[in-house]
């Protein structure tokens, strides 16, 4: 079924793009341009089964536009090795309502616009993986999700030309994930807020509440699957200018425990209590060559000692071509596991090739 779903949804972008005409200089309605970007990975890992690899990660393509002055859209697709579902999966399938700058109606399937990494768009991020704690607290958006996207509906806006520009951004969405990852029939609430005190300053704090269906085993060994609220948190902070900039975010999530307990037997499971940060730091010694370096601390369970996990990253970023997303990022990644983490502590380098459309 999703197959067919995917050469349906092909179809009808392989139509737009060929027989709907662009008019986006005239101003005629709708708008249909081509959008997308390609990662080439090739890494080095010797604690792996494998010495080095090279793999198309992923490969972005869609379609993006205007059906009026104040409605835009947006079908994004994704191939590659790390893709969900072979041999593409669905990303973006949207349509925004932009009323005024200060109040947009989004409705369809994105992705969580929680924390300040979690909701910079893949390519802008400064390294090729974002953050260890971003990626286990808001790429799973709670204990049993996957890939970070739900359907739903986000109302986001800006306030750019108050004496203290502010933003913010909420979603309300199904809690069944990308394809049904995660799906209890309960709804997962997201939100991020922001405010700009000085030029290039940036300051804000986001939340997540949902529910995750966990399969609890009993003391004498029957199951049952069960609904357990969890809660995740963050502040955050960036500072940029024309040649550097920083940023620095703390993550905490909060995933409940659940307790019965009869004459005959127990169903039981503890609480978990995933946190870090990470800061970073980047300079232009060219516009064309930016040297990045970051450092974040993840622990997966705060409940449990000595299962943290520290990862320096140091990187080399060089524009292919100046005022574009084009880029050559290469990434040398220094992890330092305590003994429950269960994570290789082994260097690893990576390089990844960025194009796009």
């Amino acid at each position: 079924m999703k197959s067919i779903i995917f050469f349906v949804i092909s179809f009808i972008i392989s139509y737009s793009i060929l027989y709907v005409p662009c008019y986006a200089q005239s101003g005629n309605y709708p708008t249909v341009k081509l959008t997308g970007f390609t990662h080439l990975w090739w890494q080095y890992d010797n604690n792996a089964d494998y010495d080095v690899t090279q793999k198309l990660a992923r490969a972005r393509i869609g379609i993006t536009g205007n059906m009026s002055p104040k409605i835009n859209y947006l079908f994004l697709t994704e191939c590659g090795d790390l893709t969900l579902m072979e041999p593409c999966t669905l990303l973006d399938a949207w349509v925004n309502f932009k009323l005024r700058d200060s109040l947009n109606i989004k409705i369809g399937q994105t992705w969580y616009k929680f924390s300040l990494s979690g909701t910079e768009i893949l390519p802008k991020i400064p390294f090729i993986f974002r953050p260890r704690v971003v990626d286990h607290i808001w790429l799973t958006m709670g204990r049993n999700g996957s890939y970070a996207y739900d359907k739903g509906v986000e109302v986001w806006g800006n306030f750019k030309d108050n004496n203290m520009p502010w933003g913010y951004i909420f979603s309300v969405t199904a809690g069944s994930g990308l394809y049904y990852f995660d799906d209890n029939g309960k709804q997962d609430l997201a939100g991020r807020i922001w405010i700009n005190p000085v030029q290039g300053l940036k300051i804000g704090a986001s939340a997540f509440k949902g529910s995750s269906s966990v399969k609890i085993t009993s003391s004498l060994g029957s199951t049952k699957a069960v609904d357990i609220p969890e809660y995740a948190g963050g502040v955050e902070l960036c500072y940029k200018q024309s040649f550097y900039r920083l940023m620095a975010e703390y993550l905490q999530g909060y995933y409940d425990n659940y307790s019965s307990k009869s004459a005959l037997e127990t169903f039981s499971t503890s609480s978990v209590k995933p946190k870090g940060m990470y800061i970073m730091a980047g300079f232009k010694v060219h516009p064309r060559l930016e040297l990045p370096v970051r450092y974040d601390y993840y622990e997966m369970d705060s409940n449990q000692q000595d299962a943290g996990l520290g990862t320096t990253t140091i990187g080399i970023t060089w524009l292919i071509k100046k005022e574009t997303l084009n880029n050559v990022k290469i990434n040398y990644i220094i992890k330092d596991a305590q003994k429950n983490y269960n994570l290789n502590s082994d260097d690893m380098l990576a390089v990844q090739i960025q194009l796009m459309i």
